[in-house]
């Protein structure tokens, strides 16, 4: 018998360093740094080891916001993947946010290829690969690197155009015959994740085709290994003689894949699927002087002050202030509409958000607001409207006589980004009413609502094109665009603006 294992990084998001960047100085157990320790000491454990990234790797976290704002080169980054010795990659959603050129900047920069068997341009895989093939201890291992299609519901059409997307599981369809003819191993990698529970097939989310993990795994023949990231989840089983595996995020785990082929054959005769987690080590990190002279750096900048508050406006329970207004959401939504010219404004809280306190520094701005969202102003119905406050009241379900998250924001992977709330208008969403019909007492300039009227609407361009499930949303409402990302608003707001000195805007009440 022969032994190949197989190492997968996902969803880095720039957490390279054991940092959440809370706090300048950390040394927490995540971030790729302390993988990189954890891959090299397999290797030593093991003599046949492919190691490969599953993408999201260019954007997410301060780190990246640094080297993109500031540096506008990506190298850094790329100058410690190289170390880290991946075979190859693969092309994550949050890979575009940057735009193309700065993509293809990091792409070229890699001594290792990334694959992207379903996106093209010019009916060529974008990145250059597709398929490629690894021989190790005498097998050949054909692999296939997929990413989820639904990148157009999130992106600016001017930031992906010239590229189509097509779905994973159909790729794969159209490739696998060709790929198992020339190997020994089928392996699919495919950023994207599961759409329905992997044990009984019951839908987990709204079947859009953003995740076709599930399909893959069941409706295809012949897939030896899946490795699948995009929702952040820890999974390592094997399902019908498939390992498959999703390593989790940021670094808090390595995926392992241990594949025992019978030396004749060159079959698998058994498979083994497995996390290995960064707390149970403990690694120390390896690095040079210049990377962690820009670390420095990043510390030193998230550390400058913007501004002084006379009341602090922290988040102390993220919860709660989803159920009530809050001073942060308020003015999240304040300065949405100030830079527009919106009669409404939506936005939501994050889980990095933590607030302000008296002195909001940099940090404080990119952890509160993480994402490099830019803005649009949507022309829209009431009955859009009304859609859209329907869709975020469904984020709440009672059970036991106490209010919840609903099951369809919180499993399989948290989706508490996709709960608005709005500012501009009042409303209450009564949760003992089902799922549809819970938002009422809706009013907008002290008028109620109008199915029939027309309103403008501020959001962010991820959900301005439908992202998160507001279907009512798209492309063709936009009617002003706003290219300046959520950080640099709410820095530019604060440096000019006393806080104490804005209304309140935000009206709301949920009951039950």
């Amino acid at each position: 018998m022969k032994e190949i294992v197989i190492l997968t990084t996902s969803d880095i998001h720039g957490y390279l360093f054991p940092t959440d960047y809370q706090e300048a100085h950390q040394d927490l157990p995540k971030g790729l740094l302390k993988l990189e320790t954890m891959i090299r000491d397999i290797k030593q454990q093991h003599e046949h080891v492919i190691v490969m990234d599953n993408g999201d790797f260019l954007q997410g976290s301060p780190f990246t916001s640094y080297l993109y704002t500031q540096l506008q080169s990506s190298n850094v980054l790329s100058d410690i993947y190289n170390r880290v010795g991946f075979d190859f990659g693969v092309i994550g959603n949050h890979e575009f946010n940057y735009g193309l050129p700065y993509l293809y900047q990091t792409l070229q920069s890699f001594n290792f290829p990334v694959l992207s068997a379903n996106i093209m341009k010019d009916n060529h895989p974008f990145t250059g690969h597709d398929v490629i093939y690894i021989d190790k201890n005498g097998t050949r291992l054909g692999i296939i690197g997929l990413t989820t299609q639904y990148i157009p519901n999130w992106e600016q059409p001017e930031t992906i155009k010239d590229l189509t997307f097509h779905s994973a599981k159909e790729t794969a369809q159209q490739r696998i015959d060709e790929v198992k003819a020339q190997s020994d191993v089928v392996i699919v990698c495919y950023h994207g994740g599961f759409e329905r529970d992997i044990h009984t097939g019951e839908p987990t989310e709204l079947l859009t085709g953003e995740n076709e993990g599930y399909a893959l795994l069941n409706e295809l023949e012949d897939i030896d290994v899946l490795i699948t990231g995009h929702q952040h989840r820890e999974i390592a089983e094997v399902i019908n003689q498939t390992a498959i595996i999703q390593p989790g995020s940021k670094g808090d785990c390595l995926g392992k894949i241990t594949l025992i082929i019978n030396e004749t054959t060159n079959q698998i005769e058994s498979s083994q699927s497995e996390l290995l987690f960064v707390n149970d080590t403990n690694p120390t990190i390896q690095t040079d002087q210049t990377s962690l002279q820009i670390n420095d750096d990043v510390n030193q900048w998230l550390d400058q002050k913007i501004t002084n508050l006379t009341e602090p406006m922290y988040v102390e329970d993220t919860f709660q202030a989803r159920v009530q207004p809050h001073p942060l959401i308020n003015l999240l939504n304040y300065i949405q509409l100030e830079v527009s010219d919106a009669d409404i404004s939506a936005t939501a809280l994050f889980d990095s958000a933590t607030g302000f306190g008296r002195e909001v520094t940099m940090r404080d701005v990119i952890n509160n607001y993480p994402y490099p969202n830019t803005f649009n102003v949507l022309e829209i119905s009431g009955s859009d409207l009304l859609a859209a406050l329907e869709r975020s009241a469904s984020y709440f379900s009672i059970e036991d006589q106490t209010l919840k998250v609903s099951s369809a924001f919180s499993e399989p992977k948290p989706q508490h980004y996709n709960y608005d709330m709005y500012g501009g208008m009042s409303y209450t969403f009564d949760i003992t009413q089902p799922v549809g019909h819970r938002a009422k007492d809706i009013f907008i300039k002290e008028q109620p609502l109008n199915l029939e009227a027309t309103y403008k609407i501020i959001l962010n361009n991820y959900r301005s094109v439908g992202g998160g499930g507001y279907e009512m949303y798209d492309a063709s409402k936009i009617i002003q665009e706003i290219q300046t990302d959520g950080a640099d608003l709410i820095i530019q707001f604060l440096q000019k603006y006393h806080v104490e000195d804005i209304p309140n805007i935000l009206d709301f009440k949920v009951i039950y």
